[in-house]
């Protein structure tokens, strides 16, 4: 299968290509890549603001897939920057019902439910959902009308709290090695509530299982299914560094995961990396760079 990719050097998009080898790829990129581990996959020279640009060259690939990762400037979800996002995923829907693509894969988010507690759905109605949330939001209904005019098939994965090599050093782990590297004091405020925590490279066995199964359209949750207490993960990263648990009772009072039901049923994937092989896996590669 021919497919084309936004976001290939983002922290999904990276492994993601590494498990494309059995198709014919080209990604976005802003600048010609020397480092993305696809060496096989075709670069399109341009970015999401001027598809003008570029494309002609999407069109000649002729993709038959479009699996959109591509999200600017996180970690700001100012109004600014969501607007931008949601007229880039637009014109990209656009551009993609054009040409003929016949399937297409964007990664939402968990936030999208909103308030939610629990177990969730495909199903769930999301109840004070942010900005972000409601741009996705946007973009998704938007996906789903086109779908449904231009007769090609849709699947919106709801990324759950991803994880591992390359994420952002803002994010939980990568703050807690930082801290307890330099002995710096924890600042952890929610330790009682559970996420979702999904290793990268389930995400994009995940994303992959997406693009290649003939399923029907419409929203597919994408996390591990197992609530896990952000106490109980720092707790982990401390015992990395012989660390006495900052947290005794790494319980959970509070937050939301993946029903994994829908998903499972459809494409047969399931997550395979536990959290502690995630989390060391994730230190090892801190450690290394």
């Amino acid at each position: 299968m021919r497919i084309f990719v936004t976001g290939a050097s983002g922290f999904i998009g990276r492994p993601l290509l590494n498990r494309l080898g059995g198709h014919e790829v080209a990604f976005l990129t802003r600048q010609r890549p020397d480092r993305l581990a696809a060496p096989t996959a075709t670069a399109i020279i341009g970015d999401l603001d001027s598809p003008r640009l570029w494309s002609s060259q999407l069109e000649e690939f002729s993709p038959q897939c479009c699996v959109h990762l591509a999200w600017e400037g996180l970690p700001d979800y100012s109004d600014e920057i969501c607007r931008r996002n949601l007229t880039n995923g637009l014109n990209l829907i656009d551009l993609l019902s054009r040409i003929g693509v016949g399937r297409v894969v964007v990664a939402g988010s968990c936030w999208e439910y909103g308030a939610a507690t629990g177990p969730v759905a495909e199903t769930h109605t999301p109840v004070d959902c942010g900005l972000f949330a409601a741009t996705k939001h946007k973009l998704r209904e938007a996906l789903a009308a086109a779908a449904a005019e231009r007769e090609f098939s849709y699947r919106w994965a709801r990324v759950f709290f991803a994880y591992g090599p390359g994420q952002r050093r803002s994010s939980l782990i990568p703050q807690c090695w930082a801290a307890l590297q330099s002995g710096a004091t924890l600042d952890i405020r929610r330790p009682r509530v559970a996420e979702d925590f999904i290793h990268v490279d389930d995400v994009a066995d995940g994303l992959v299982a997406l693009a290649e199964c003939d399923i029907e359209s419409g929203i597919y949750n994408l996390g591990h299914g197992t609530p896990v207490a952000v106490g109980e993960v720092v707790n982990r990263v401390a015992g990395h560094f012989g660390t006495a648990p900052p947290f005794a009772n790494a319980g959970f009072d509070s937050g939301f995961w993946a029903n994994m039901e829908k998903m499972t049923a459809a494409t047969g994937w399931r997550p395979h990396i536990g959290l502690p092989e995630g989390i060391g896996s994730t230190l090892r590669a801190l450690e290394a760079a």
